[in-house]
């Protein structure tokens, strides 16, 4: 979403500095001087920062071709960008009306920049780009590598990232959740674990409890397939959503 300038003041502003490698350096008030391996991790690093003000801040990313483009990172990591003439220099892509072609998904060079081109959408704010994109891959994966193959899931995942990030966050949770529980089904314990505590993360930052109950039924489902270490992630899970619909219960009743 554009942010007109009045509305988040300039100060704290961060710099982001998009290497050719995909790493993105990362500079500014209340946070050390730091590299990150993507852009996600980047604009993660930034919302931490801006949780600790409970308001959004700006920030300032520069591509590896010299275009900058000048965002706006919230609390909950969404992205949008500051309006006006302003809001980007240098030479900004040409707008799509609908994303460029995907390249065969069989390589993993050709996976990579696939991702890399996702998130590069995604951490400049062009959410509907990057919405766009995502669902193209997530279905050309599908198609050519099967829906379980590891790679596929990865492109999921990042289909999920980026639906959080334009905002919808039940949409999220479930696309993480499918990928948790494919996982599962492989066997692969460990990225189980990791993608249902993504899941997990993303569900408890929900505000609205009406959403965060809709959102959690997806997540009990997960959790009694992924209960974690010795149980208590599902006992977790299951204690959140009781309280959620406890509320909402009680919010009917008054």
């Amino acid at each position: 979403m554009p942010y007109e300038p009045s509305e988040v003041p300039a100060w704290p502003a961060y710099a982001f500095v998009v290497q050719d490698s995909g790493r993105v350096a990362v500079s500014g008030p209340l946070l050390p001087a730091s590299e990150h391996p993507d852009r996600s991790a980047a604009i993660d690093a930034v919302a931490a920062a801006a949780a600790g003000l409970g308001r959004p801040v700006r920030a300032e990313a520069t591509e590896p071709d010299g275009t900058v483009w000048l965002l706006v990172i919230s609390p909950d990591g969404s992205v949008g960008e500051l309006s006006g003439a302003a809001a980007q220099r240098g030479r900004p892509p040409k707008k799509r009306s609908t994303p460029p072609p995907t390249p065969a998904l069989g390589s993993p060079d050709a996976l990579t920049d696939a991702v890399a081109h996702l998130e590069a959408h995604a951490g400049a704010g062009r959410m509907d780009e990057a919405l766009a994109l995502a669902a193209q891959l997530d279905e050309k994966a599908a198609d050519e590598l099967g829906l379980s193959h590891p790679e596929a899931l990865r492109i999921r995942e990042a289909r999920a990232r980026v639906t959080a990030l334009a905002g919808d966050a039940v949409g999220g949770v479930r696309m993480y959740r499918d990928v948790a529980e494919r996982w599962h089904y492989q066997g692969a314990a460990d990225q189980a674990e990791a993608v249902a505590t993504r899941a997990e993360d993303l569900w408890l930052q929900i505000p609205d409890p009406e959403t965060a109950a809709l959102a959690g039924v997806a997540m009990v489902r997960m959790r009694n397939q992924i209960p974690g270490q010795g149980g208590h992630a599902f006992a977790a899970v299951l204690a959140h959503q009781s309280q959620l619909e406890a509320a909402l219960n009680a919010a009917t009743v008054q």
